[in-house]
């Protein structure tokens, strides 16, 4: 009869021994390490390391790079990860974050990424009291108009192209005026800040404020809290932009950080 593994099972020595491997690659970063220094750091005989690294190796989990010939992670753990984080799993990764900003703020809480030029919905949170705001997910919704596209926009590289084509997506009768400017002027208004906002210009009596954050190894997201524009005055949009930044440094992934606030 099998039994169940515990706590006190004894690991399978050669996955064990290979995991501990990888863990110590790892461990030394970018510069890596000769076969020598793995096995005195694993305590692992060097023909033993030197098979378990054969394996890895042939699975693309470690590879020799530079003119040291030294062992480093390989591209299979980056795809491991980036897989992990792609579209589809960041709603599982982010869902603690999202359930207690909308139990702490009692509003509607969305969580978004870029889509070629507008943002996209990938969750939401509805809150205890109704919110009649249009939103589902999958949504595709205007870069230029919304908290969680200007956030993601602040926290990017300065681009005035990509800026000038987000407008014209969201108005390209130009029946809008100002919005160009209002734009950019919310743009940076959020790199100062650490956190956007959006008041009753991507739906009428709703206003929203959203932050960004970024990931080397994943899709860059932005979340943003959305309520009624009577109800989201400017003190309490600034209350929830740090509240946002306070939770989010608290239970976001690891991998993802902060766009920072330069102001």
């Amino acid at each position: 009869m099998e039994t169940e593994a515990t706590s006190d099972t004894p690991p399978v020595t050669s996955l064990d021994r290979a995991l501990l491997v990888l863990e110590t690659v790892a461990a030394a970063g970018p510069e890596g390490l000769p076969l020598g220094e793995i096995a005195a750091r694993t305590g692992i005989n060097k023909g033993s390391v030197h098979r378990l690294l054969r394996g890895l190796a042939h699975r693309d989990y470690v590879t020799r790079d530079g003119e040291d010939r030294n062992y480093v992670l390989g591209e299979a753990l980056r795809r491991m990860v980036r897989t992990f984080g792609a579209g589809d799993n960041l709603p599982l990764l982010f869902r603690p974050l999202l359930l207690e900003l909308s139990r702490r703020t009692e509003e509607l809480v969305h969580l978004g990424v870029l889509d070629g030029r507008r943002v996209v919905y990938l969750d939401k949170i509805e809150p205890e009291r109704s919110v009649r705001v249009w939103s589902r997910v999958g949504r595709r919704a205007h870069i230029a108009t919304t908290a969680l596209g200007r956030a993601l926009v602040a926290s990017a590289p300065q681009s005035d192209a990509l800026m000038t084509s987000y407008v014209e997506e969201a108005d390209p009768d130009h029946t809008q005026s100002t919005l160009d400017r209002r734009f950019r002027d919310a743009v940076a208004a959020a790199r100062a800040l650490g956190w956007a906002i959006e008041n009753q210009e991507n739906e009428s009596g709703i206003a929203c404020v959203g932050i960004a954050l970024t990931s080397t190894t994943s899709q860059d997201v932005a979340i943003s809290v959305t309520g009624p524009a009577e109800r989201m005055t400017p003190e309490r949009l600034a209350e929830i932009g740090a509240l946002l930044r306070e939770l989010a440094a608290e239970l976001a992934p690891e991998e993802y950080t902060l766009a920072p606030a330069t102001g």
